[in-house]
């Protein structure tokens, strides 16, 4: 007997091996039988997987808000449920009291305008073009430091050493925070994302979660208080001090920001670089063509981020009656807008399996669109032309006969969690 859609997206939701590896028939599949869209009873929303309905409902924050992007509310019950229990341990009291006051406002990914608009305004700054082209010679020096500390073994696993090093450098140089804590800043990433397309933490990943954003917070408030008073060159200053026509943001925008900058900044250019470190390994030609012509580095780089986008989708919520298509919405109702299925829409390119960096034009979503279109775009773009510029210097790169297909347990964010590798080192390469 055949799944039916809806038992293939709970098996997405359970974070199935195979449909977290790939995706993309059921993404086929969900397209084909929506017109144009297909009610999921085992996600509680709508998905959306055509490029043209994904569009109409990200430009429309009127209609469809962006307050909850990484869950439904029905999924947020299992954290509730195990902070509950939580709350009783005598080591987590404090930490959960501070976690359930905490004034959650609405904050850059989870914000709407106008609200968004102005906290765009404050922090667009952040990432201006001139520091990001003033940051390009610091990138390339940090990879350069990394491919130094494998090269020479003609073998790496380029995920831990070099997908994840890479943007948690940058970002923490970028924050202003000592080298040294990398591991820290790390650890907190990580545990950031555990609600993120994870439908059933465990007990011991929300205690993590938890204590995660205490420390975090205690840490960046101190920081923040210094960079008002001792501002510097970097985003925890542009944090501190960003107003709109003269007034600041508040405690918690500072804080959750900063957050988000953290999480943003690693995990997805982290997927970005891994994609891109499999590509090279697996497609030699393609991989020989660059090293030939690394004016082509670019249109490779946008077409890694079309077929392999990082965040597979997030959610939108109605505020108001609507419909997609002729099928009618109630408020309150949520939308999965899966960008991933999108870039792969026929409608939107011929062949959309294929890898093809001669795409003109490449309108992928990778990174969004509209009211949201992600504030670190340029700075994730710099760091794929980079590293790609460094994986082509690998010669010969290829994949490990023993690597093994592992991806990240989440049905939103998708990517490689190893990416075991061989080249030809130094002197091999001489001979």
């Amino acid at each position: 007997m055949t799944d039916s859609l809806d038992d293939r997206i709970q098996r997405l939701l359970d974070r199935d091996e195979d449909l977290l590896a790939s995706p993309w028939q059921l993404f086929d599949d969900v397209r084909e039988a929506s017109e144009p869209a297909f009610y999921s009873e085992a996600m509680g929303a709508w998905v959306i997987t055509g490029y043209k309905l994904l569009h109409d409902i990200v430009v429309d924050p009127e209609t469809w808000s962006n307050r909850s992007p990484t869950a439904t509310y029905d999924f947020r019950n299992p954290v509730a449920d195990h902070t509950a229990a939580i709350a009783g341990e005598p080591d987590m009291a404090e930490a959960v009291s501070r976690f359930r006051s905490r004034n959650r406002g609405r904050v850059l990914n989870t914000a709407d305008p106008p609200e968004h608009v102005r906290q765009r305004r404050a922090l667009n700054r952040a990432f201006r073009p001139a520091r990001l082209r003033a940051l390009e010679p610091e990138v390339i020096s940090v990879s350069e430091q990394l491919v130094a500390e494998f090269a020479h073994r003609g073998r790496a696993d380029l995920f831990r050493e070099y997908a994840v090093l890479l943007p948690m450098v940058m970002i923490s140089r970028m924050l202003g925070v000592p080298e040294e804590e990398l591991g820290k800043f790390k650890g907190w990433s990580d545990d950031f994302a555990i609600p993120i397309g994870r439908a059933n933490p465990s007990r011991d990943e929300v205690r993590s979660y938890i204590r995660s954003e205490s420390e975090f917070e205690d840490y960046f408030s101190a920081m923040i208080e210094q960079r008002q008073t001792e501002p510097r060159n970097d985003l925890i200053s542009d944090v501190a001090n960003a107003e709109v026509d003269g007034e600041p943001l508040t405690h918690e925008e500072r804080i959750t920001a900063l957050r988000q900058f953290l999480l943003a900044g690693n995990e997805t250019t982290t997927t970005l670089l891994a994609n891109i470190g499999h590509r090279l390994a697996t497609d030699h030609e393609l991989r020989d063509r660059l090293a030939e012509n690394r004016d082509l580095v670019p249109a490779f780089v946008e077409e890694a981020l079309r077929h392999e986008a990082p965040v597979t989708g997030l959610f939108r919520v109605a505020t108001r009656d609507t419909q997609l298509g002729d099928k009618p919405v109630a408020k309150g109702e949520f939308a999965w807008v899966a960008f991933a299925a999108a870039n792969r829409d026929p409608e939107l390119c011929p062949m959309p399996g294929e890898f093809d960096i001669d795409r003109d034009p490449n309108d992928h979503v990778a990174f969004g669109y509209g009211e949201h279109y992600c504030i670190g775009q340029g700075l994730a773009r710099l760091e794929g032309k980079v590293g790609t510029n460094a994986l082509l210097d690998l010669p010969n790169l290829t994949l490990a006969d023993d690597h093994t297909y592992n991806y990240m347990d989440s049905y939103i964010l998708r990517g490689l969690t190893q990416l075991l590798v061989t080249f030809d080192s130094p002197k091999e390469h001489e001979t």
